[in-house]
């Protein structure tokens, strides 16, 4: 990888270009053999040894990686069976698994800004993508002036840095990080050698122009590195990855390996979304509309449904397997290097995805697919190798964690909880175990309509509040969310399910209150006689 001389950029001119624009059932065990397409390299033999205690006498490396738009069913970790990731894997091996963790807002610059301050978007300012990115409908703002986690690690010794994808109307200078290097843009194209963005030295805010030739997934990775090694001991180290986003471009070795291959349609591929409201039949989302890999004209809408998704499978895992290779180069860098032992390694991603679930593909909805994200630390001497945690956690809590786990105190107004206890095995009293979510984004090119809910271990309660209807899912009795228990396309709830309704709709108001939004409309339930 190499760079050219790089240019400088206008104040005005850096802030116009910092986000660019949005580009408009499981395979059987043997196919994750060494000798299938699906599976990733070999599975490294665990290097971290876990120990009861390790007596540290400075504070501990933290090094963040964010995967983009990463749902569960496609890392082996977590059972899933699409594509062997042996590096994200020797995470979870080395470390906690959580295997309930889940977002706030499934969309990526909300999340993002999410992580970074420990709160919900209607308070940190994130609450879509930016205008760039959807045809100018949106303007969320993300002031750099406002607390972060980076900001309080500097202050506290820490220096910082920044890799990869970052999607936010900021500086990230001005947001806390010491060093960075970011491209323009939501995704790829992954081969653009241009429109880089970096600071020219540690500590500056000014924002140049570079260049670096190469695959994108190599190349952060190599920034990341160089980053790690300029910034010193102790370094924060936020590696945000831009696989998977469209438009899913796999490295050119890993272009043709899923030919021949098919690849099974998930269960719900066919969904019709009879029971569902509006929302879901009216997104924009689906498979069989995908233009991104030019069907074949003569197809009738199944045919290209199952065409596009064969395609498309084969982009998305191609991509994600340059992924696990690069952690691995990360992994191996902190061992070759002497600071695994002392260093925190958090993975995790800003949304799910839907892989033909429900037949779409993109996420923004709360389904589950969308809602549930990879989240695993591995810290040597402080957490058990290979422990997985049941217990619920959610993207607030990521920024509190990280300044639990470095000894500093977190801040009043972070939103979220410090899991710190988790790691170790304990979970405290009254631990959650219900979860608010809030997506705003009603514009295109997918035009999903606003919605917030309340997850609970039992039923999900989704409101499309701008056209007043409801989703009810008994997740037990119906896990994969096809029978809304709202009738009359989401006005009326099922008999059997009133008293349930009426609780989740007073629990969704209390989750309002606890964190201060009040955005969207107010909570309602109309009764029935209100349509006659």
């Amino acid at each position: 990888m190499s760079s050219d001389q790089p240019k400088s950029v206008s104040r005005r001119e850096a802030f116009r270009t910092l986000t660019g624009a949005a580009l408009a059932t499981t395979l059987a065990p043997a196919a994750l053999s060494a000798q299938n397409p699906l599976a990733g390299s070999s599975s490294p033999a665990p290097r971290t040894q876990g120990a009861p205690h390790i007596a540290r006498h400075q504070k501990p490396n933290i090094l963040w990686i964010t995967g983009e738009g990463i749902p569960l069913r496609a890392l082996s970790c977590y059972g899933g069976q699409l594509l062997h990731t042996p590096h994200i894997d020797r995470i979870a091996n080395e470390g906690m698994r959580f295997d309930n963790s889940f977002v706030t807002n499934a969309l990526c610059a909300p999340s993002r800004a999410t992580l970074l301050t420990g709160k919900y978007d209607h308070l940190n300012g994130m609450i879509s993508n930016p205008g760039d990115t959807t045809g100018g409908m949106t303007s969320p703002t993300f002031d750099a002036a406002q607390e972060t986690l980076p900001k309080i690690l500097r202050r506290n010794g820490y220096r910082t840095g920044m890799v990869g994808k970052w999607h936010l109307p900021a500086n990230p200078g001005e947001v806390g990080f010491d060093y960075f290097v970011f491209k323009r843009g939501a995704g790829g194209p992954y081969y653009d050698p241009d429109h880089y963005l970096r600071n020219p030295s540690l500590g500056s805010n000014v924002i140049e122009e570079a260049s670096y030739p190469g695959y994108i997934t190599d190349n952060v990775t190599d920034l990341a590195i160089d980053g790690m090694k300029k910034l010193k001991e102790p370094f924060f180290m936020m590696l945000q990855y831009f696989n998977d986003h469209r438009p899913f471009d796999p490295p050119h070795k890993y272009e043709h390996i899923y030919d021949g291959v098919r690849i099974p349609e998930p269960g719900t591929f066919w969904d019709d979304y009879a029971t569902r409201s509006s929302a879901a039949r009216e997104a924009r989302m689906r498979i069989a509309d995908m233009p991104d890999f030019h069907p074949p004209a003569k197809m009738t809408t199944r045919q290209r449904q199952q065409w596009n998704y064969q395609q498309f499978m084969a982009h998305f895992l191609g991509t994600l397997r340059a992924q696990d290779d690069n952690m691995g180069r990360l992994l191996d860098y902190l061992d070759q290097s002497g600071l695994a032992e002392n260093t925190i390694v958090i993975y995790t991603a800003d949304h799910g995805f839907f892989l033909g679930d429900h037949g779409w593909f993109d996420k923004r909805f709360m389904y589950e697919q969308a809602l549930r994200v990879p989240w695993m630390i591995r810290y040597p001497g402080r957490v058990k190798p290979g422990s997985v945690s049941k217990d619920w956690v959610v993207n607030i809590d990521n920024a509190p964690t990280a300044l639990d786990l470095a000894g500093i105190d977190v801040p009043a107004d972070m939103q979220g909880r410090s899991i710190a206890p988790l790691l170790g095995g304990s979970t405290p009293a009254g631990w959650q175990t219900s979860m608010y979510y809030h997506y705003y984004e009603f514009a295109p090119p997918h035009w999903v309509l606003p919605n917030y809910g309340i997850r609970t271990q039992r039923y999900k309660l989704i409101s499309y509040y701008t056209v007043n209807q409801w989703e009810l899912f008994d997740l037990e009795k119906d896990p994969d969310e096809m029978e809304n228990l709202f009738e009359w396309n989401g006005y009326r709830v099922h008999p059997d399910y009133q008293a349930v309704a009426g609780d989740l709709v007073s629990q969704l108001k209390a989750l309002r209150a606890r964190y201060k939004d009040n955005t969207g409309s107010p909570v309602r339930l109309w009764p029935t006689s209100s349509y006659d």
